[in-house]
């Protein structure tokens, strides 16, 4: 075996050698190893089940609806506009979820339904909600999530860590889409500092030393 060493020192000159044919065939080698971002994206997932949360996942086609209405975006946010959002041509829209669901979504946005908000005073167009868009955030999934509890869920912990699209201008270091991760926790006693311990968690998980709240 040939090794630094004897080549260092030069005393290869007497050893002994097994000749070899440089033209026989060899097993094929490709190396190489997963991208950075699918590892990171892999390490946050597990973060996240480690400390007890269920993953959401979710197409990424999306209603406005559950994109921008459910989260009580109002329908003339500069944030909804093509400039910002990718809508389909083809489907052009979709089907609303539970009339019920959308009937106090809504008056929600219209009067602030039982909430003791005023809402935002327009009146709420259901085609507008029904239109298809590719989903510009996770959050979508959160509310997803949330119109689907019921008691005996609760309490709950839920996570997700997916693509979303926004009508960026690319450059060097934008693209038309990007990775984000969303979580919600569900539960009598949850309070804010809650969340700035598992984002705290979460930040020194990525090895982040220096963060401010």
């Amino acid at each position: 075996q040939l090794t630094p060493e004897m080549l260092s020192r030069g005393s290869w000159r007497g050893a002994s050698f097994q000749r070899y044919d440089v033209t026989l065939p060899v097993p094929g080698v490709k190396p190489g190893k997963r991208h950075f971002v699918s590892q990171v994206i892999d390490y946050i997932r597990r973060f996240w089940v480690e400390l007890g949360f269920k993953e959401m996942t979710g197409e990424y086609l999306e209603l406005n609806f559950w994109n921008f209405d459910a989260l009580f975006q109002p329908q003339d946010h500069p944030a909804r506009d093509l400039a910002d959002t990718f809508y389909l041509k083809t489907p052009e829209s979709g089907h609303l979820p539970d009339p019920e669901m959308v009937q106090r979504v809504k008056e929600t946005h219209e009067n602030g339904w039982t909430t003791g908000s005023t809402g935002w005073q327009y009146k709420w167009d259901p085609a507008m909600a029904a239109r298809n868009c590719l989903r510009t955030h996770t959050t979508s999934l959160s509310v997803n999530a949330i119109a689907k509890l019921t008691e005996d869920d609760l309490p709950a912990k839920f996570f997700s860590v997916g693509r979303v699209f926004r009508n960026e201008t690319i450059d060097w270091n934008h693209l038309a889409e990007f990775y984000q991760t969303d979580g919600i926790v569900v539960g009598e006693g949850v309070t804010f500092t809650n969340m700035q311990g598992y984002l705290k968690a979460y930040l020194e998980g990525l090895g982040i030393k220096r963060f401010r709240f």
